[in-house]
């Protein structure tokens, strides 16, 4: 059965630490926290079974207008699994294809207008994990 997650993001300026905050620096230098919700652990990931057909995360920036999503970049998707499709300012859909095994990650770039519009990227992860008993000795930590 194919999965379909629903993920909000929030932005804020400045550190935050503890309940899921993280912290990234911005392409202006500055300090930002970034949290997801929904998704897989509630981190803003996905978990899924190869061969369980494609799956979706609906993304969604918190409420605040300030920011909103500039591009999304996938990493470590070999097989091409990952595309995205925009949806207004602050939202879009990320599709899994999941016809191979393999870990990879994405990266949602906000961007801030308060800030002249500098980038922040919020990257969570993406598994595709293959079908029976997982490999032996295999640690995928993100």
């Amino acid at each position: 059965m194919s999965k379909h997650e629903h993920v909000t993001l929030k932005v804020k300026p400045g550190a935050s630490s503890g309940n899921g905050w993280q912290q990234v620096i911005a392409s202006n230098g500055l300090m930002y926290s970034f949290k997801y919700s929904g998704g897989y652990q509630d981190k803003g990931g996905l978990k899924t079974k190869v061969g369980d057909g494609p799956a979706l995360i609906d993304v969604h920036v918190d409420k605040d207008q300030r920011y909103t999503i500039d591009h999304v970049h996938f990493t470590d998707d070999p097989y091409h699994q990952l595309s995205w499709a925009q949806g207004d300012d602050a939202s879009g859909v990320i599709m899994d294809a999941n016809t191979q095994a393999e870990d990879a990650d994405y990266a949602i770039v906000v961007a801030d207008a308060q800030a002249g519009g500098a980038t922040i990227p919020c990257d969570p992860m993406i598994q595709n994990e293959p079908r029976g008993p997982k490999p032996r000795g295999r640690i995928t930590q993100h």
